[in-house]
């Protein structure tokens, strides 16, 4: 029997929600693609824009609203236009990618949930978001048929913050989608392109506190005493959703100045999946001190590539590394300097965590989320 399912995607803001666009895109392309299943997405005009080619293979009904945030009118689309449409288009389930579920929602439904960053980490957001999430994060775990966490991490945070029946939450992890594969040559340019020749260190992470960028520059300021190294930071300059914490930006330009390091770092924001590819084939390691991941793909995205990765030893990253990085207390500037400098100098050390993270980053790509998430569809619609 195929199934209709809605997706609802009106929280997508493209380059604004993070990791999380990734999540949706992933598990929508696949999805799709199956026969079993008939895909009608819910999205945003920026959506549709960004994304043409899977707007329109997932037959994308897009409410009258302009392109931008809105965010109180989004939230009404989402509880009001969203319910009847939903009728209109017959589906048997609606999918809640973005965490909540509208009350008014008379369909059986599913929801994702990322994370509980705003449980361990108050601070990091607004009072006006922390509000809307302890009036609607619990409800909508309630009234959802099955409840979908990224990893087991999140998994069990849900369940004991919110007393839910561990059998209604599974785990439905990311795709692992390969990056391209670079030449040596062209790999060359484009790392040329973003200021980069010699040995360099990277971090993909958006400017937010809890990515804890100052740990890490305190650190590299002590391994550049010995080393010739370049740190790059890419990642959005923060502060894009709604009600999150203010950007980090500004502070890290600020210690990296106070550090006298600000010539061996390199910020070129947003890259291209082309230049990220180069970046991890290029990169003597990836560096990610994170002190909250719900998953962590960049993480996987690194190890796959054949770029030895030093974690955090925190939230979901030591389940997803598993023996195959190294793992730090993410607020231990004299371990992440110790392991950073040692790494740079230590080439079979280097080469085993490369075999180790190609091999684990390898079990990861051959989990297929796709199947295990219809099978969930089925269940919920039972």
């Amino acid at each position: 029997m195929t199934l209709t399912v809605g997706i609802n995607l009106l929280w997508l803001v493209p380059g604004v929600v993070g990791g999380s666009e990734n999540y949706a895109t992933g598990l929508l392309e696949p999805l799709i693609a199956r026969d079993d299943v008939l895909v009608v997405a819910f999205g945003l005009p920026d959506f549709v824009r960004q994304y043409p080619e899977l707007a329109a293979a997932a037959h994308t009904v897009v409410p009258p609203m302009p392109s931008g945030r809105h965010v109180v009118r989004r939230v009404l689309v989402e509880n009001a236009w969203l319910p009847r449409h939903l009728r209109s288009q017959r589906v048997d389930l609606v999918h809640h990618l973005g965490g909540i579920v509208p009350p008014r929602s008379r369909v059986p439904a599913v929801v994702t949930l990322h994370d509980l960053q705003y449980l361990a980490y108050p601070a990091y957001f607004s009072s006006v978001k922390r509000r809307y999430l302890a009036a609607t994060q619990a409800r909508s775990l309630t009234r959802a048929a099955r409840v979908m966490a990224v990893s087991e991490f999140t998994r069990a945070q849900a369940i004991e913050a919110f007393d839910l029946d561990a059998d209604k939450v599974t785990v439905v992890p990311p795709v692992v989608r390969p990056l391209p594969t670079v030449s040596p040559a062209r790999r060359i340019v484009l790392l040329r392109d973003l200021g980069l020749r010699g040995e360099f260190i990277v971090y993909p992470a958006a400017m937010y506190p809890h990515k804890n960028h100052g740990v890490l520059l305190k650190a590299f300021a002590e391994v550049v005493k010995s080393h010739d190294v370049t740190l790059v930071l890419t990642g959005s300059v923060g502060a894009g959703a709604w009600g999150s914490a203010h950007s980090t930006k500004a502070e890290i330009a600020e210690l990296a100045t106070r550090l006298g390091i600000e010539r061996r770092l390199r910020i070129p924001g947003y890259v291209t999946t082309e230049q990220l590819a180069a970046l991890y084939a290029g990169a003597a390691m990836l560096t990610f001190p994170s002190r909250f991941e719900g998953f962590g793909i960049p993480v996987v995205e690194a190890m796959a590539a054949g770029c030895p990765v030093v974690v955090a030893d925190a939230t979901a990253l030591p389940d997803l590394v598993g023996d195959a990085g190294i793992l730090i207390d993410p607020d231990d500037v004299a371990g992440w300097a110790r392991v950073i400098s040692s790494l740079l100098t230590d080439d079979v050390k280097r080469r085993e965590l490369v075999a180790a993270g190609r091999a684990r980053a390898a079990s990861l790509a051959a989990v297929d989320p796709v199947q295990h998430l219809v099978e969930v569809y089925r269940q919920a619609v039972a």
